[in-house]
């Protein structure tokens, strides 16, 4: 495991890589894209342990902090989702350094899976295989869910938006230009434009079948519940971290289902 900085000197993002641990290294790297504040924190030991499964299966990964967040240059307030998905770009390239390979896969959890079909929507043919874990599908969901939680909640304030417009939830804010980008993406509205596609959820819901529903006649699409434990958003009283060990196997199976070799 390597943590580094990479991409612009001006504004660089923080990544841990994670080579293979077998002597027959595949063609083939890992980029985890994560998801966005509470659920970012939450995800962390989850993220760690799938790099971990993968690399034993031959798999270089890389797991990176988006700009604005983690341990990446810049405020939350100042990136665009934009620019989180230019960072997707950024760290594809570093990988296939890092790891002297061809080829890229992506593994998106929650907003990260979000950020990275925008990706492969705006880079066609750049990514052999996406696999969607517990994935938000649309901005304009992923704000009304956000809400209903706020509304749920003990102790919920009447007024979770301030007076800018920005979004506060779980001692994370998203800004209002950062919630109008949200709201123009819609996954079920586009076309993946990867050839192999996972959708993978611990929980089904009327989101995810959402996209179930839009993408299924998709060549490459496979859709797959895996039954877990746990909320990425509830905040518990035992430190927070979600490990759920049969979706973790499931990507893990869903990244090995075919893969070039070196």
């Amino acid at each position: 495991m390597n943590p580094f900085f990479f991409g612009s000197s001006a504004s660089p993002l923080y990544g841990v890589f994670h080579p293979s641990l077998v002597p027959e290294k595949k063609n083939e790297g890992i980029l985890l894209c994560p998801p966005f504040g509470q659920e970012y924190m939450r995800s962390h030991r989850a993220y760690r342990q799938l790099a971990l499964l993968l690399n034993k299966q031959g798999f270089p990964v890389l797991r990176f902090d988006y700009m604005g967040t983690g341990d990446s240059y810049g405020e939350p307030e100042d990136a665009t989702i934009q620019d989180w998905v230019d960072n997707i770009a950024t760290a594809i390239e570093e990988l296939k350094h890092s790891a002297q390979v061809d080829t890229v896969s992506l593994v998106g959890l929650r907003l990260g899976g979000l950020v990275a079909a925008r990706y492969c929507c705006e880079h066609p043919d750049h990514i052999n295989r996406l696999v969607l874990w517990d994935t938000i599908v649309s901005g304009e969901r992923y704000i009304e869910e956000l809400n209903t939680y706020i509304a749920k909640a003990p102790n919920s304030k009447s007024k979770c938006f301030d007076d800018t417009g920005a979004l506060h939830f779980n001692g994370f804010a998203l800004t209002k230009p950062q919630l109008d980008e949200l709201k123009s993406i819609d996954l079920g509205k586009v076309d993946p434009s990867v050839r192999k596609v996972n959708q993978i959820c611990s929980m089904e819901s009327d989101n995810q079948q959402y996209l179930k529903d839009s993408w299924t006649l998709h060549k490459g699409y496979h859709y797959q519940h895996t039954a877990a434990p746990g909320d990425w958003n509830f905040v518990d009283d035992f430190g927070g971290i979600l490990l759920p060990q049969q979706v973790i196997q499931s990507v893990v199976s869903a990244v090995c289902e075919s893969r070039p070799t070196s």
